[in-house]
Order: structure tokens, then sequence, then C-alpha cells
């Protein structure tokens, strides 16, 4: 029996509530900190009066950052533990922050791209954590309502950042956006190290001397009796052969393969969107404080569309829907920039483009995880999102290589929306591969959105 079984079907205990609390607002500030470049860009941009394609480069330093992260660190989160990485995570993003501000026109844009990649690091690194804690510490009652708020939490950050902080960079310069991101991730550190509980399944894995007592520790605050033992473990495999090579051969090899393929292809046209649509408004109108409001516009798309996708992900099942939304994403963020760059036309179809596009995000964090085992669970992860993110970080760089080539806006992104149709084909071939149980390997089950885990 998996220790995670244990989860109460009754009313949450404090601790429970309390890891679901920091857990949320660790993936809200991660929606600020990757939406800041986007909504910051035109201010960068006249301040510095860098090309697009150097711009481009300032957007992909958190990728870049997400990759080694996601590759190369958070895979240390199956080995130290979870909380431990939560700690690191938000402590590095913080670094990242306060590096920041002190780019200037002489020093050139470096120092912003070294910022954006050490933030991204951390943020990649967290990713390895939240979705664990959030899946082992949520009652089963508001299982579904929780994860629809996790997948939207990366929106709601944009949206607070847009609203809030995007309308005083015009008078207080683009800084500001930086030293509020070292701040919150400064208190985010804090608040992780004091408040977030240790992975359940991670202690039931033995790795620590006193993983007994800690596990006990943490049941008795959920109101669940001691176990006189730990739980048989369930990755004799994974420590047999290793977290890595287990992500990487038979059955699940390809299931690997697959999800990197569609992972790349989502990632190329989500940071495109993210990044040169705001920015593509704000640069047509020479009005640097439309940014914001399409940063808005895309948050709030992608917060209600994250809630429906959630709502019925979990009724039809997300293999099922995720390729009906991206088909839907591929259609409105080709019309967004045909449409053209016209206000308040603009808004309204990004909007719509977010809606759909975003369900990307909760599909791929809904399915990949199912794929692995407790002890290769964060590298497999971390693989597939991390390698993903070579898709995000050449999106910038391209399209920024693309309108400083003359493409208009609809040339730029209807090639830009077609990837997502590579994403949604890939899932389908995930949904057809499982269906084929493997002489020697048991089926798995068909993931839901209320099953995302990182």
């Amino acid at each position: 029996m998996r220790i995670t079984d244990h989860i109460p079907q009754e009313r949450m205990s404090g601790l429970q509530k309390r890891a679901v609390v920091i857990a949320i607002a660790l993936v809200v500030l991660d929606g600020y900190d990757v939406s800041l470049t986007s909504f910051a860009a035109p201010y960068i941009e006249r301040g510095f009066g860098v090309s697009k394609a150097e711009l481009g480069l300032v957007m992909s330093g958190a990728l870049i950052g997400m990759l080694v992260g996601s590759i190369i660190v958070a895979p240390l989160a199956d080995r130290i533990g979870r909380r431990k990485m939560g700690v690191i995570a938000t402590s590095t993003i913080a670094v990242g922050m306060f590096i920041g501000p002190f780019a200037t026109p002489e020093t050139g844009t470096w120092p912003l791209v070294l910022s954006r990649i050490v933030t991204g690091v951390g943020v990649g690194c967290l990713v390895a954590v939240v979705g664990v804690i959030l899946a082992e510490y949520t009652g089963k009652r508001v299982y579904a309502l929780v994860m629809a708020v996790y997948a939207a939490a990366i929106n709601i950050g944009g949206l607070l950042g847009s609203m809030i902080v995007g309308p005083m960079l015009d008078a207080r310069g683009w800084q500001f956006g930086w030293w509020i991101g070292f701040v919150l991730s400064a208190v985010a550190a804090v608040a992780t190290y004091a408040l977030l509980p240790e992975s359940l399944a991670w202690l039931s894995e033995g790795r620590r001397p006193d993983a007994l007592e800690r596990l006990n520790a943490l049941l008795a605050k959920m109101r669940r009796p001691a176990l006189t033992a730990l739980p048989e473990p369930e990755n004799t495999g994974v420590k047999a052969k290793g977290s890595l090579r287990t992500v990487f051969t038979g059955r699940t090899g390809l299931y690997t393969l697959l999800m990197i393929v569609g992972y790349v292809a989502y990632m190329l046209s989500f940071y495109f969107m993210t990044n040169w649509a705001p920015s593509s408004v704000a640069s047509a109108n020479d009005n640097p404080a439309l940014a914001p409001q399409l940063v808005t516009a895309f948050s709030i798309g992608g917060i209600l569309g994250n809630v429906l996708f959630g709502y019925l992900g979990g009724r039809i099942g997300v293999r099922v829907l995720a390729p009906v939304f991206l088909l839907l994403a591929t259609f409105t963020l080709s019309l967004f920039g045909i449409v053209g760059s016209q206000m308040p036309t603009a808004w309204w179809t990004l909007f719509a483009a977010s809606f759909f596009v975003c369900s990307g995000t909760a599909a791929f964090y809904a399915i990949v995880p199912t794929l692995y085992p407790t002890l290769a669970r964060s590298t497999g992860f971390g693989v597939v999102i991390g390698v993903g993110r070579f898709g995000g970080i050449a999106a910038p760089v391209i399209g920024g290589a693309a309108f400083d080539a003359g493409w208009g806006m609809g040339a730029a992104f209807t090639v830009f929306s077609l990837p997502m149709l590579v994403a949604g084909v890939s899932i389908i071939a995930l949904h057809m591969a499982q269906r084929r149980p493997d002489a020697d390997e048991a089926p798995r089950p068909e993931p839901a959105l209320s099953g995302t885990s990182a």
C-alpha cells in the first residue's frame, strides 16, 4: 500500500491546509516570475535601445535556467527531499531577482540575461516540489478543486503582476518589477523553510535514518495512526537501475520520448505567445502601457480556461480533452495575429487564445508524473519539462528574428501556432501506446487533472 493512501477522506487537517496554501502560493510566485518580462519588455526595449532579437534573448534567459533547473538540479529532490529543494529553489529565485536591477545601458542587457537564467533555475527546481506536495496532502473531497487552482495559479501570478506592478513601471522603471520579485521570493524562502512539510512518499522510501519518526510525526498532525514500520518500497526497480535509466528504458522510455516531443512543440507556441503578444501590440501602437493590459488578458483567459479544463478533464479524461483544446488553441492564436493590434479587439482575441493555449500546461502537468514511480518521478518530470524548455528558449529568439526580418503579426502568430497540433498528436499517441499493455509492465491508470503532481 502506498503511504499516500493514508490521506483521509474526511475534512483536511491544519497541516494539510497549510501545505496546500504554501504550495499554491509558490506557484503564484512562479507565475509572476515567468510573466515579468512580458509586461516589462517594452520598457526594457525603450531603455536599452535593443533590437527585438536581443530582447528575445532576455526573454529566453528564464527558459534557459528552467532547462538547467528541471534536468540537472531538480532530480536532486529525489535524493535530498522536496522540502529542502523548495527552500533552495525559492532562495535561488531571490538571488536571480536581485541581480536584474543592476543592468544599465552601459553594462548592456547581460545582467538581465544572467538574472533571468538564475531565476529560471529556481523556478525549474520548484516545479519538482509543488505538484508532489499538493498531490500528497490534498484531501480527496477537494482534490479536483485544488488541482484546478494549481493549474490556474501560474496565470494568477501573471494577472496580479500585470495589474498591480505593471502600471507602476512607467513611473518607477522596469527595475521595480525585479525588486518586487526579490522581496516576494525572499519571503517565500522563509515560509517554505518554516511551514512546508516534507513529501510523505519520499519519507516512506526510507532515504533517511529518521524517516519513520518524521513520517509518524506528520501522520499524527494529520490525525492518522502511527506506523510501526515503513511501508514496503514500491520502487525496487528504480533503486536497482537508477532513476534516469528508469525514465529512458522500456515502455517508459517510449512514453518519455512522446512527451518530450509534445512538450517541446507546445513550449514553442506557448512562449512565443506569452513573450511576443503583449510586446507586439504595444510596439504596433507605440504605447508600452498596453503590454500589462495584454498580459492581463492572457492571464484571465488562462485562469478561466484552466478551470474549465480541470472541470471537464476530471469527467471526460485529460488525454481525450487536451487534443481538442490544443486544436482550438491553434485556431485562436492564429486569429489573434490575423486580426491585428487594434485595441480592444487584440485584448479579446488574446483572451480567447489564452483560454485554450494554457490548458496544454495543465494537460502535460497532469499526465507526465503518472508515467513514473515515486523515486523516478521528479527525475522523469524534470527531464520532460526541462527538455521541453528548448522550445521555450527558442521561441522568443526566433520570434524576435522573424519580426526583425519584417514578418507581420498574422504570419508570425499563424506559423507559431502550428506546433500545438504536434503537441496534441503526441498526447493521442501516448494514449494509444498505453492502451497496448506490455508483457513486462502493468497498465497504468488514465490520469485526470485531479491527479496532477510533479
